[in-house]
């Protein structure tokens, strides 16, 4: 087995441009490849422990999008007993379902959690706070703004859990070595390429830890776990649906033909990886990190 893997880099362009029915089916995958990644934990233990006997909870999930997570923590705590709140925000409303098809207990909101300031009676109300793929909205390894807001949101004793990727930290392999990859290769490379211009970083992603002791975070844990081989195809698919719309963040070869990419080239070259999957060839992340910390009381 052959690997290649993009270390290092920034990369923006995972904020997808497309926000379709494509995208949320695309966003529908990847949360069941996150829960198979996290050994199918909603929560971390330690905040499940923390609520095992606790009724009236209130949990927010922030960038909510289709809101499944929700939904999957819907059923989890109503079939334990546990009566909640769950209301879920993201800056655009055009993946949530309709109120009639949700359970009573979810409620999804238009909200920007970087504006300031935020609405008055969502200020400290909330025992969980759930945060997952935020790492391409943070610039220059600056996360005091998300944190700022999670603060803000929980109550005394309250619940901050992250849960990402390292986006600079893709991984193209193949079965072996007859095998070609290059047409994956050049992708990454040229996501790479194109994140570094925007000036992101992944590397704070492993001392998130730290970033929330700095923020005066409690009982804080950091976890690492590495994707399942048995899952690379399944996350390959999930980013090549998301590759096959990045072709909108190149020019086109009539309007400059000295581009180094250009939305001719990546879809050909996307046409060409396609292919290489068909043979065995993957894309993936290689591991997910959840960070946990409680509000001081």
């Amino acid at each position: 087995m052959t690997t290649s893997v993009c270390q290092g880099s920034k990369l923006r362009m995972l904020v997808p441009p497309a926000r379709n029915f494509r995208a949320s089916a695309r966003l529908h995958l990847q949360h069941f490849l996150h829960l198979n990644t996290v050994e199918g934990h909603l929560l971390d233990h330690r905040i499940e422990s923390s609520i095992a006997a606790a009724q009236n909870l209130k949990i927010a999930d922030l960038g909510c999008a289709n809101g499944i997570w929700l939904i999957d923590l819907h059923t989890k705590l109503f079939d334990r007993g546990i009566s909640v709140q769950l209301d879920g925000y993201d800056i655009t409303p055009v993946h949530f379902p309709a109120p009639a098809y949700l359970p009573q207990s979810i409620t999804l909101k238009k909200l920007d959690v970087f504006s300031r300031p935020l609405p008055e009676e969502m200020i400290g109300v909330y025992d969980i706070v759930h945060v997952r793929g935020f790492v391409s909205m943070i610039a220059n390894s600056n996360v005091t703004p998300l944190l700022s807001t999670a603060l803000a949101l929980l109550k005394p004793g309250g619940w901050l859990q992250w849960v990402d990727v390292r986006i600079d930290w893709f991984s193209a392999e193949s079965p072996s070595l007859e095998i070609s990859k290059a047409a994956c290769e050049t992708l990454l490379q040229a996501m790479v390429a194109d994140a570094d211009a925007r000036g992101l970083e992944g590397d704070w992603l492993d001392v998130l830890d730290r970033h929330l002791k700095e923020h005066s975070f409690k009982n804080v844990h950091l976890r690492t776990y590495e994707t399942r081989k048995q899952d690379l195809k399944a996350w390959t698919e999930d980013y090549l649906m998301l590759m096959e719309d990045l072709h909108v963040l190149f020019p086109s070869q009539e309007k400059d033909p000295q581009a180094s990419m250009t939305k001719e080239s990546w879809n050909g070259l996307f046409a060409k990886a396609v292919k290489e999957t068909e043979q065995g060839v993957v894309i993936h992340q290689q591991k997910i990190v959840t960070t946990v910390g409680r509000k001081a009381s």
